[in-house]
């Protein structure tokens, strides 16, 4: 029999936790003995307004079940509410060992031709933004005791959504983020992974009427993808940097690939064009897991052999 995988003295920072899966994955960690920083505005489904009831709500039911936690009801969006979520749960809790990001929003469907850029700040702020803050924030404290665990809370728009292009854009920035942390935090035993999740939450509810909802909102339960959210914010997590989608009990992982490609240092743009076929190709594929692992399977392939190994590549040191 497997042990179980406890959270016993840890402290987790979920946000977006006062409903849906962000509460799931609030009430998955707690019962097994995580003290939980409940960070949730309140907002509408489509961002706007505030209560603080569902925070306090979620903390009630943790609280009921003997566990601990505290509700936090700041803006996230916001540089300065993001980063006093963090100093909340330091300074309540003395520690912080897990960060879930799981809070956002849509904004709808909208024609691409008209469009406007406050909806993708909207989006980027709350997604992409308030990530960026909570990691940095948290960084130091998990730096400092030689362990951390950052799961982003994406979506299946990374793949790309024609009526929503804000909103994939806001959530593949979560790509990019995922790998450069997990790259940073490789030697301080800080693991970053990022889940696309499918749950019948209230977005789900807006879909239009028909089977596919029926079925989805049957099967594709919230609690079902917390399983994995709480395993990547174990310490015995096994992976970093790695991108995953999670639902109705299935649990994949995305991959990101180059294939060899073609090769031509005196190519025209005829050429290309007759080596698209090849170029194309989906095998042989190599997934790099980092930027420099590119870099390498770059040089492979154009056939150059350093005499030193490449090093540094991304760490240039910024300008005075």
């Amino acid at each position: 029999m497997t042990d179980e995988l406890r959270f016993d003295e840890r402290v987790a920072l979920v946000t977006g936790a006062g409903r849906g899966m962000g509460r799931e994955h609030a009430l998955l960690l707690a019962r097994r003995g995580a003290r939980v920083v409940v960070a949730d505005r309140g907002v509408g489904l489509y961002g706007s307004g505030s209560d603080s009831a569902p925070a306090d709500e979620t903390v009630a039911l943790i609280c009921d079940e003997g566990g601990e936690a505290v509700a936090y009801t700041e803006d996230l969006s916001d540089t300065r509410g993001a980063s006093n979520a963090v100093a909340a749960a330091l300074q309540i809790y003395g520690r912080l060992d897990a960060l879930v990001h799981n809070a956002g929003f849509t904004l709808g469907s909208m024609d691409f031709g008209s469009e406007q850029i406050d909806r993708l700040d909207a989006l980027l702020a709350i997604n992409a933004r308030a990530a960026f803050t909570l990691c940095r924030e948290a960084w130091p404290a998990m730096q400092a005791h030689g362990s951390g665990r950052v799961v982003l809370v994406g979506s299946t728009a990374i793949y790309g959504i024609a009526g929503s292009v804000s909103y994939s854009a806001a959530k593949a920035a979560y790509i990019g983020l995922t790998r450069a942390l997990a790259a940073a935090g490789e030697s301080n035993n800080i693991k970053v992974n990022m889940v696309s999740p499918a749950g019948a939450t209230r977005m789900a509810e807006n879909m239009a009427e028909g089977e596919f909802r029926d079925w989805f909102l049957k099967t594709c339960r919230a609690e079902l993808v917390s399983p994995l959210v709480g395993l990547l914010c174990h310490e015995t997590c096994p992976v970093s940097g790695e991108l995953f989608v999670a639902g109705g009990g299935r649990v994949a992982r995305t991959v990101i690939g180059e294939t060899a490609g073609w090769t031509d240092p005196d190519m025209t743009v005829e050429q290309l064009a007759q080596a698209m076929p090849q170029i194309m190709a989906q095998e042989p594929v190599a997934n790099p897991r980092t930027t420099g692992e590119a870099l390498a399977l770059f040089m492979e392939t154009m056939g150059f052999s350093p005499s030193e190994p490449a090093s540094g590549l991304g760490a240039v040191k910024p300008k005075n």
